[in-house]
């Protein structure tokens, strides 16, 4: 096995692959819907990894980096088998692939032939993602595909890819001046502490609160009494500067003793907040959801992007 995490278009994250898995997973990549193939050292070293894209049959473009921005290089390479050898000698911590290519300075964040009107619109939703904090790099690439209308505003993912690119090491400059414990931190130690006391917390969980309230209890963990979440919405209300909505509730029936276990949740969740130096607006109403607020939301990027 290999110490390496592999990470494609299609399918999830594959840890500790064999050689043989990793060289069938870059001579199939080609397909309108698996493109490229990511990967990153096991344990994690931050921006440290080899990745290729492929266009249905034509060359291989491939990229290593190897930690800060110039040291990021390039190649273009018509063999897969080739290309396979790169990877593999890499994955095992060898030499050889590092004469095998013409390796370049790559040219990270250029798209060109993109309409300037395009790309300021897949730049915009690129920066509302990582606002929010919790999203990898390759799922916002995604996330650009998905939201602008393929139709009137098309972006490939290997063009989406390289906007987010430039803005992500523009977000990791911007975050060496943040304070050393943001307002998202407070949240996460509030929630983690949360976590402790017997209630489910979640944070950015679900897309609305009627598809996490009904998929919470799947999330449950014996001896849990109660749920704490916020979901995608609220997580970009926060980034946007309007403050979190905390919500909540207790795995219980109806009936007066179900309010009282809503509200006991409640008074829980308020002050794990309060204690961990937030800002809580509730007034003991289970009916209400908790307010956190004015909230400073500076959520740092995720490693291993």
């Amino acid at each position: 096995m290999l110490a390496i995490n592999v990470r494609t278009e299609t399918g999830a994250e594959r840890a500790h692959p064999a050689e043989a898995e990793l060289a069938r997973l870059l001579r199939r990549i080609g397909a309108p819907d698996d493109h490229f193939v990511v990967v990153e050292r096991v344990p994690d070293q931050q921006q440290v990894f080899v990745q290729t894209w492929r266009e249905g049959t034509g060359p291989f473009a491939v990229e290593y980096r190897d930690g800060a921005p110039e040291r990021h290089f390039s190649a273009e390479c018509d063999d897969a088998e080739q290309v396979v050898a790169v990877f593999l000698d890499w994955a095992r911590g060898g030499d050889s692939w590092r004469t095998a290519l013409d390796w370049r300075p790559a040219d990270l964040f250029a798209t060109p032939g993109l309409d300037p009107r395009i790309r300021a619109a897949a730049e915009e939703q690129a920066r509302k993602d990582m606002r929010s904090g919790f999203r990898k790099a390759h799922e916002i690439a995604q996330s650009v595909c998905d939201v602008l209308d393929p139709e009137d505003s098309p972006v490939t993912l290997d063009e989406a890819r390289r906007i987010v690119a430039g803005l992500w090491e523009e977000q990791l400059a911007e975050q060496e001046r943040w304070p050393e414990v943001t307002g998202a931190d407070r949240v996460t130690r509030a929630f983690a502490e949360l976590d402790t006391q017997g209630l489910t917390a979640r944070m950015h969980f679900t897309c609305c609160s009627n598809c996490a309230l009904g998929e919470i209890a799947a999330e449950r963990a014996e001896g849990d009494r109660g749920f704490v979440f916020f979901h995608y919405q609220d997580t970009e209300a926060a980034a946007d500067g309007y403050g979190l909505s905390v919500r909540y509730g207790a795995y219980a029936d109806t009936g007066e003793a179900a309010d009282e276990a809503r509200a006991e949740v409640g008074r829980t969740v308020a002050a794990a907040l309060t204690a961990a130096g937030l800002p809580v607006e509730w007034d003991g109403d289970p009916d209400r959801v908790i307010e956190v607020t004015p909230l400073d939301w500076r959520k740092r990027l995720p490693t291993g992007a």
